[in-house]
């Protein structure tokens, strides 16, 4: 799932409890802290899961994104969903025979046919249903069609609806099953769904339609469809952004062009007061775009908030094929010195962190993980925290890891305890613990037994090739395994005990041997790679340093992808790799010019934008961040940026 997010208030644990001692309390009555549930060795089983699901309760009331988490439940449950993220038909069908629960919940109540339709196994969504499956099984994530939907799985769809599901239903948050459909761009599922008559014309909770959905993905086929079906091609979300909009920010050049032959305003103006024009301007040094749009009517003479021309934009940020196309030339403005722009971008964090923070009860990947890991290297530049924030952060990640001890040392102990550690069952440890002890090595915090306990099952984890793999990718954060690989290596640097030397030290060696043989295909691989390579002490790292530097663009960026457009995420990540793992020096024209992109482009907020790629698998909430739907991503590439920069003031 895209974002998921472990929850900080994690069980308090109490080894002694045994399943006689258990009070009469539902779970509503539990305090939220103390949310409990009993496990095979009478042990009380701490189950502190990624929780913005907001899942219904077992009193079937529908639960809000930063309610606690439920608790795993139905027979063989646990089992079920490990032999599917395993892809094991064999085991599924015997664990069928044995009485497993075709509609087990896990930690955010997904039934196993949840997993099996987002991952195209038609086989085991076959058995599932022959044993029972609810095909139309909801939670707060959607349904079993919104699963295959996410992923474009037309075939599992097709499973799905001779099963007569709903195709119009709805997440808490308003999406539905066309809207994930147009995001993941499959034209089949699409035109499946309007063939049937779905409501096309139904909005989110935050106003946007369908098409809105395409236009952020840039799914041309999709957006077609939706557009011959009559959709409302200017129809605008709560923050008066329209698919034009949107789809202009992204650099989606032939969606744009697509929705302005299908008369989209280019004029119209969102809250901040941007028209298309002045967000290619700002996000983009795309000719192309910037011609569309003016052939289309777009005027060059409208202003932002600053009273600022799109000219004046694309020339302010050096992007001289935009400027050109709006006949200027670009001349760049005065920027901010690189602590100028990491002290904008750390007061943004952290008062983003503090809003997270108080929004939900969740430890995240992006705030607690990430974030830890810039504003940790900023505290060692001098750069003051905000000891609410940092100390509310710290407060919570050692609760956490205190109350999950004694599952984790359990589970070291007992396979079958170790199948309740939280989101095992769909490989979500490594894509969790990995961060966030980066994290809390960034802030100094010192080993405890607690880390020793949780380091160990995350060692665990290792396949039998070296790496630390995930199974539900949330691009871009979550979808490296050079990433989970090079994070692990840290953690168990960091964190391991030293009565683990030598079989930590084999691991590590194993994951070095991995990450140097493995091809790396994205920008975040090799970057990762580098990293990775350096924390395993390799010493020759030149073949990584320079498939590093092959990769920066002419802009002076790196993009996630190659059909991507240079970005903060990719050109913060890239240049940290170099000088943390690779060792190059700031004054290196490669760096140099990697960190003139970053400063030209930061807004003026602090932040950089970063269009989302992720799957929208969580129920959307603010953050506190800017950029609405894309904070996130944009979040990451700030932190990514901002890190890169604390490097050239050494």
């Amino acid at each position: 799932m895209s974002e998921i997010m472990v929850a900080a208030q994690s069980i308090a644990a109490a080894s002694k409890v045994g399943r006689g001692n258990m009070k009469k309390q539902s779970l509503g009555q539990l305090p939220k802290a103390r949310l409990v549930t009993f496990g095979v060795t009478a042990a009380v089983i701490a189950l502190g899961v990624a929780s913005i699901s907001g899942a219904r309760s077992q009193d079937n009331q529908k639960r809000k994104t930063t309610d606690p988490p439920t608790m795993a439940k139905g027979k063989l449950g646990q089992d079920l969903f490990l032999a599917i993220d395993r892809r094991d038909i064999s085991a599924v069908k015997n664990l069928i025979e044995k009485g497993a629960d075709p509609n087990s919940r896990n930690g955010l109540e997904f039934t196993p046919i949840y997993v099996a339709a987002a991952s195209y196994q038609l086989d085991v969504m076959g058995e599932l249903l022959k044993a029972g499956a609810d095909p139309d099984a909801e939670s707060n994530y959607g349904t079993p069609l919104m699963f295959a939907a996410a992923t474009g799985n037309i075939a599992g769809a097709n499973i799905l609806l001779a099963k007569d599901v709903d195709i119009n239903a709805s997440r808490n948050d308003g999406m539905t099953v066309l809207m994930m459909a147009s995001y993941s761009g499959n034209p089949a599922f699409v035109g499946e769904l309007l063939n049937r008559k779905v409501d096309f014309a139904a909005k989110d909770d935050n106003g946007a339609n369908a098409l809105m959905y395409a236009a952020r993905a840039g799914n041309d086929q999709a957006g077609k469809l939706l557009i011959h079906a009559g959709i409302e091609v200017d129809g605008a979300d709560n923050d008066r952004l329209t698919p034009l909009m949107a789809a202009v920010k992204a650099g989606h050049t032939s969606f744009a062009k697509m929705l302005l032959g299908s008369k989209a305003n280019p004029n119209k103006k969102d809250a901040k007061g941007n028209t298309p024009l002045i967000l290619a301007a700002k996000y983009t040094d795309n000719r192309d775009l910037v011609r569309a749009l003016v052939s289309a009517g777009a005027n060059t003479k409208s202003t932002d908030t600053q009273d600022h021309t799109p000219g004046f934009i694309a020339s302010a940020r050096g992007h001289k094929s935009a400027a050109e196309a709006l006949g200027v030339i670009a001349t760049l403005s005065e920027m901010k010195s690189p602590r100028q722009a990491v002290s904008a971008s750390m007061s943004l964090i952290q008062s983003s962190m503090k809003k997270f923070g108080n929004s939900t009860s969740c430890i995240s990947c992006h705030h607690e993980g990430l974030g830890r890991m810039a504003t940790g290297m900023a505290a060692d530049y001098g750069f003051k925290l905000d000891p609410a924030v940092a100390g509310r952060q710290k407060a919570m990640l050692t609760g956490m890891t205190g109350a999950l001890k004694p599952l984790h040392e359990g589970a070291l102990k007992n396979p079958e305890m170790m199948k309740q550690v939280p989101l095992i069952e769909i490989n979500e440890v490594n894509t969790s613990d990995t961060w966030l002890l980066a994290g809390m090595a960034a802030h100094g915090q010192a080993p405890t037994d607690a880390t020793a306990a949780m380091v160990r099952v995350l060692a665990r984890q290792q396949s039998k090739d070296g790496q630390w793999s995930m199974s539900l990718p949330r691009a871009p954060m979550q979808s490296s395994p050079f990433t989970f690989t090079a994070l692990a290596i840290r953690s168990l640097s960091e964190y391991s005990p030293k009565a683990d030397k030598a079989e930590t030290g084999r691991q590590i060696k194993l994951a070095q041997t991995w990450l140097s043989k493995a091809e790396a295909k994205t920008s975040e691989d090799r970057a990762s790679r580098l990293l990775g390579l350096k924390w395993a002490m390799q010493k020759d790292l030149r073949k990584a340093v320079a498939a590093i530097k092959s990769d920066q663009r002419p802009d002076g960026g790196w993009s996630q992808l190659p059909n991507l457009a240079s970005d903060a995420y990719a050109t913060g990540q890239a240049l940290y790799a170099l000088r943390e793992g690779g060792g190059i020096s700031v004054n290196d024209p490669i760096y140099k010019k990697g960190v003139n992109f970053l400063l030209r482009n930061q807004d003026d907020d602090g932040s950089w934008f970063v269009n989302k790629r992720a799957i929208p698998a969580n129920n959307y909430f603010d953050g506190g961040f800017p950029h609405g739907q894309s904070q996130y991503s944009s979040f990451n590439g700030t932190c990514w940026a901002m890190m890169a920069l604390l490097e050239t003031l050494k």
